[in-house]
C-alpha cells in the first residue's frame, strides 16, 4: 500500500489554523467576542443632534430620488434638489428614550416638522422612529408605494 503525501500536509495546515482559535491575545475576529468598551462611547445630546441631522439629510436625498418623474428615475446618479434640515432639538423622553424634533423644509420651501423617539445604543449608535409614523410615499423608481425614508433613521457601520 502506498500513502499519499498530501494527508500529513493537510493535517498540519488544519492544526496550525486551529491553534489560533480561542487565544487570549485579543486577536479574535468575531465581533461578539469584543468587550463593550471597545466599541466607543455613547453620543451626547449635541452629537445625537448632529448625527440625526445627517441621517435626515440622507433621508431627504432618498425622498428626492423616489420623487423623480418616472422618465428621470432611470438615472440615479445625477444631483437632485432636496429638502433642507433647519434644526434638531433633543431632550430626555423618559423610559430610556430620547425625544427629538427635526425641523426641515421641502424642495418647495414648505416648512415641516418630524418628531422622533430615539433609542441610544452602545458605541454612539441610535435608532430613531418617527412618532407618529409617516405615511408611505409613491416611489417613481419602482412605480409603487414605499415607506418614507424619514420614518426610521439609524446609524449604520461596523461599530453599530
Amino acid at each position: 500500500m502506498r500513502r499519499s503525501g498530501a494527508a500529513p500536509v493537510i493535517a498540519a495546515i488544519l492544526v496550525a489554523a486551529l491553534a489560533g482559535c480561542g487565544s487570549d491575545d485579543g486577536a479574535t475576529t468575531t465581533t461578539a467576542a469584543r468587550p463593550r468598551a471597545a466599541v466607543g462611547p455613547s453620543l451626547d445630546r449635541l452629537g445625537l443632534e448632529r448625527a440625526l441631522s445627517n441621517g435626515v439629510r440622507a433621508g431627504l436625498y432618498r425622498v428626492a430620488v423616489m420623487s423623480q418623474h418616472s422618465d428621470d428615475a432611470k438615472d440615479l446618479g445625477q444631483p437632485l434638489p432636496t429638502g433642507v434640515v433647519d434644526g434638531v432639538r433633543c431632550a430626555p423622553g423618559g423610559a430610556g428614550a430620547t425625544r427629538c424634533v427635526v425641523r426641515w423644509r421641502t424642495v418647495d420651501r414648505a416648512r415641516r416638522r418630524t418628531a422622533y423617539r430615539v433609542r441610544l445604543r452602545p458605541g454612539g449608535c441610535f435608532v430613531a422612529a418617527a412618532d407618529p409614523a409617516r405615511d408611505t410615499i409613491y416611489d417613481a423608481t419602482i412605480r409603487s408605494y414605499a415607506e418614507d425614508p424619514l420614518n426610521v433613521i439609524q446609524t449604520v457601520g461596523r461599530r453599530c
